[in-house]
């Protein structure tokens, strides 16, 4: 028998502000047995708990639908409707016929469903220059509430309170798009609203909204540098619009709207910027201003401001939110006065201060990523190219008279002086291992400084670990990296004021993203971003949201940047099994391609970065590509590109565009061989690291020259660079996937394994916590050091070491290889996908080989353990034979069929765990 649980509407649990007519649900399955799958599914929806739980679904019963589809299944019912609040369960037949209980009751809540819908105006401060306004909206609650709901958006931030109590525990909310369309084109542009049940929170009589407000990317500061510095503005100031809905137990209906009744004053922050910090004066705080009974006949009434253009559209991924609190591990003081905290680890959000002295008394805190040899904070990550003056600041304006990205990441907090004041800022967001404290009444303890980690809340239940300490290490790092770059949209440089949502990086590692983190809105989000993006020739812009415009042209074409958006198509589809995503973003692909097609030569991509911050010999990164052709990159990733349009359009049933851009893509990859090929050498572009790794990475090179390619990168590998990559961003993520994928993985450990320059290992024995943006990350280069383009780890060690794939959409169907490679001796990794847990873990002795698996029920597995040598083996799963002499050996339950596979004996599993133990005979 099998069990439903985990019930998700839209990759969401209980979900409120439901902005798509026809949502999605999806479900996990539990049983005891091996070997368990779904033979069919009812479904009910229901308008009420009452309705649901009598086993009526009014607003549509699905009835017993025989299918395995545990995913992803459309709603079918009656038309839903705006602010609707509706309650569903499922049921399941496992194999036999048998059918499982309704699972307990979830619940979805729909957002405003059409522009209409809303009620009231944007509002603001009627002074511009106000940094943080506070807005309050007092009301009477006359009789008893069945339900209040608020929909609202905080442009560029805003946090709702109900009377006294922050609502939710998000911050940096909403996500930040492209608010309003201000070019001279054709673009889409978007606000995102955000959804809150407050009903426990109202009370008979008086109640109070209150909303504070702060720039985000919508607004800015007086002093902040137009692009590509820091960013182009959108509106004068921060703005609000509210509709809240409260319904009555008799049935009736009220509605608090953003309108001229809500009044509105300065706050306590008096500067606050996402990139430069905060500034916080307690003095200023109004206590009970968000409670009834507060005095505010010295308010101003909220003035009606220009609405941004953008339509309004729930913000269906995970809000960002502190997601873990960091003590600081050591405290230093390099001169009187002067505290610099350690928190051992770089992380990406803000500090906790804990203070007490008297009023009027300020504390600064800088933060950066190093320290100088004297123990002072460097913070020159952050300060990239320092203007020397502040008017040269404002222009954007660097001190070698080129573009700076110089971000301050400096907050201060002067105190109303009552004795132990706790703060920490709400509008910004740092990227730091250390903390500089300056005007600290007495002398700081430790726990005086906490840091708190700030990203989008994807899931984060995948995890890695093995016998291989530096291996550990570089998981570590990465994972820090790219959990920082979650900030509603794909932040780039976590610690300059460069934080735009570039393409290209995220699109090289994406896989590397998709095994660590649960994150299908999130992307789905960012990707339509992108589609806001694209004109109307079907150019897309290097950076999405469009926040560098104006004093900056982001349309590039660079076709190998470019190639982000349709990987991050296919890959979401592939590692999810979300099909509307494919149907969603295919006829803008498909004006992409045909862009790009107009100006390739007779196939040949010349459009393109290439092979960004390439190691050269002299210990330095350049930043365009010397040993690879940017064309040879470029027009590998328009063949990928036209070859991914080609599995979309057969997923999507359109055979004749498939078989169309099936033949282009043959037709590139004949073009490419022809360009880039040496044909006595076997050699790509020169015979590159990149330029082999890329060829192989993407299947261009010719069957009967792999083995030579091969041969040609490992040489080069091993015997030219003594073990060493020679790779920038596109050749690195190309190594990790062609390597392992022709029978090469031991090169693939060896290279992780360097601890010289350029390795991951350098960086970690310099200290480094996340990775760098250059392989060398030289201080005085003033690069990042907290950036995801190196981040081409994971898919080595999730798909390789722990040998985990999806061979089917939504890991419906399961490869489990590992590779036992170096001096790895075991190897755990968990993987949190879209069917459920899948798990790997294995250990090696001299002789034997042990394997442990975890396959979620409705999924199968072939699982291929390891000969560990040429001799004959036997094979126990549970303690029972499985393999012997040359013979799968049947009776085991769960297990269906083993044969003999090159290296490898492979068994086709079922759902459930299972331990193998191979043995030498």
């Amino acid at each position: 028998m099998i069990t439903p649980f985990d019930l998700q509407c839209e990759y969401a649990v209980d979900p409120v502000g439901v902005d798509t007519r026809r949502p999605r649900f999806s479900w996990l399955l539990r049983a005891q047995e091996r070997g368990q799958r779904q033979s069919a599914y009812r479904i009910l929806v229901a308008s009420s708990e009452a309705e649901l739980l009598a086993g009526v679904g009014d607003k549509w019963d699905s009835g017993r639908v025989a299918s395995s589809e545990m995913t992803h299944v459309e709603y079918g019912g009656a038309a839903l409707v705006s602010n609707e609040r509706c309650w569903w369960a499922v049921r399941v037949w496992d194999g036999e016929g048998v059918a499982s209980e309704f699972s307990a009751a979830a619940v979805f809540c729909m957002g405003l469903l059409e522009a209409g819908d809303w009620q009231g105006d944007w509002v603001g401060a009627a002074d511009r220059t106000v940094s943080a306004p506070l807005l309050r909206r007092a009301f009477t609650v006359d009789r008893p509430v069945r339900r209040a709901t608020v929909h609202m958006s905080g442009l560029g931030y805003g946090e709702l309170y109900v009377n006294g109590s922050k609502v939710g525990r998000s911050v940096l909310d909403p996500g930040n798009t492209y608010f309003n369309n201000d070019q001279p084109v054709a673009l889409g542009s978007r606000v995102l609203y955000v959804s809150h049940d407050v009903t426990e929170l109202l009370q008979p009589g008086a109640n109070v909204f209150g909303v504070m407000l702060g720039h985000g990317w919508h607004s800015a500061e007086d002093d902040i540098p137009p692009s590509p510095s820091h960013r182009t503005p959108y509106g004068d100031r921060p703005r609000l619009l509210l509709h809240a809905i409260i319904e009555y137990a008799d049935g009736g209906r009220d509605s608090i709207v953003s309108d001229g009744e809500w009044k509105t004053a300065a706050g306590p922050i008096t500067y606050n910027d996402f990139n430069n910090g905060e500034s916080y004066d307690a003095r200023l705080e109004r206590p009970g201003w968000d409670s009834p009974g507060y005095d505010d006949a010295g308010w101003q009434p909220a003035v009606a401001v220009e609405a941004p253009g953008g339509a309004l559209v729930a913000q269906n991924m995970p809000p960002a939110r502190v997601i873990e609190t960091l003590p600081a591990v050591e405290m230093r003081s390099p001169s009187e006065g002067v505290y610099v905290f350690d928190l051992g680890q770089v992380i990406t959000g803000w500090c906790r201060l804990r203070v007490r002295g008297s009023a009027g008394a300020t504390v600064t805190l800088r933060h950066g990523t190093c320290l100088y040899a004297d123990g002072t904070l460097d913070a020159r990550s952050n300060l990239c190219n320092e203007p020397i003056s502040e008017e040269e600041y404002r222009q954007g304006t660097g001190r070698d008279g080129g573009v700076h990205h110089s971000a301050r990441q400096t907050d201060s907090y002067t105190l109303r002086g009552d004795g132990v004041e706790v703060w920490e800022p709400r509008f910004t967001l740092h990227s730091f291992r250390y903390v500089e404290v300056t005007g600290y009444p007495g002398a700081p303890a430790l726990d005086s400084v906490e840091g708190r980690v700030v990203h989008t809340a994807v899931g984060t239940g995948s995890r890695f670990r093995c016998s291989d300490e530096l291996f550990n290490r570089i998981h570590s790092n990465v994972h820090w990296t790219l959990r920082g770059s979650f900030q509603s949209i794909s932040q780039d440089a976590a610690d300059r004021s460069e934080r735009v949502a570039w393409l290209g990086d995220p699109g090289f590692i994406a896989e590397d993203y998709l095994y660590n983190f649960e994150s299908a809105s999130f992307w789905a989000k960012w990707l339509e971003d992108i589609a806001d993006a694209q004109k109307e020739d079907g150019d897309v812009p290097v950076v999405a949201p469009l926040h560098w415009r104006r004093t900056m042209d982001a349309y590039l074409r660079w076709m190998d940047w470019a190639s982000t958006y349709p990987i991050f198509v296919w890959q979401v589809y592939r590692h999810y099994g979300d099909e509307r995503v494919l149907a969603r973003h295919y006829g803008p692909l498909k004006r992409m391609m045909a862009f790009y097609g107009a100006l390739a030569e007779e196939h040949i991509m010349r459009h393109g970065l290439g092979d960004h911050m390439e190691p050269q010999a002299d210990g330095t990164s350049s930043f365009k590509p010397l040993h690879t052709p940017m064309p040879l990159t470029s027009t590998a990733y328009y063949q990928h590109c036209v070859w991914i349009l080609a599995q979309a359009a057969r997923v999507l049933g359109e055979e004749k565009e498939a078989r169309r851009y099936c033949a282009l893509a043959g037709e590139i990859r004949e073009a490419f061989n022809r360009e880039f090929l040496d044909e006595e050498t076997n050699q790509y572009g020169g015979g590159s690291q990149t330029a082999n790794a890329v060829a192989l990475h993407l299947e261009l090179v010719p069957e009967e020259r792999v083995e030579a390619v091969v041969a040609n990168l490992v040489e080069d590998i091993r015997v030219r660079q003594n073990g060493h990559l020679t790779t920038g961003i596109i050749g690195t993520a190309a190594l990790e996937n062609a390597l392992p994928r022709y029978g090469q993985a031991k090169v693939m450990a060896e290279l992780m394994s360097q601890t010289t320059f350029p390795s991951w290992g350098e960086q970690i024995a310099k200290g480094a916590t996340t990775v760098w943006e250059s392989w060398n990350g030289d201080p005085e280069e003033e690069l990042s050091l907290n950036m995801k383009m190196f981040c081409s780890t994971e898919v080595f060690f999730y798909r390789t070491l722990a040998g985990i794939s999806p061979t089917s959409p939504g890991y419906r169907t399961i490869a489990i290889n590992p590779s036992v490679v170096g001096a790895v001796t075991d190897v755990e990794a968990v993987v949190e996908t879209q069917s459920g847990t899948v798990a790997s873990a294995w250990q090696r002795e001299k002789g034997t080989f042990a394997l442990q698996v975890s396959v979620p029920v409705n999924t199968t597995a072939e699982v291929s353990v390891p000969k560990m040598g040429p001799g004959s083996v036997a094979i126990r799963e549970g303690g029972k034979t499985v393999w012997e002499e040359g013979v799968y050996k049947p009776g085991v339950a769960g297990i269906e069929a083993g044969q003999e596979e090159g290296d490898a004996i492979t068994f086709q599993v079922g759902s459930g765990s299972y331990s193998f133990r191979l043995v030498e005979e």
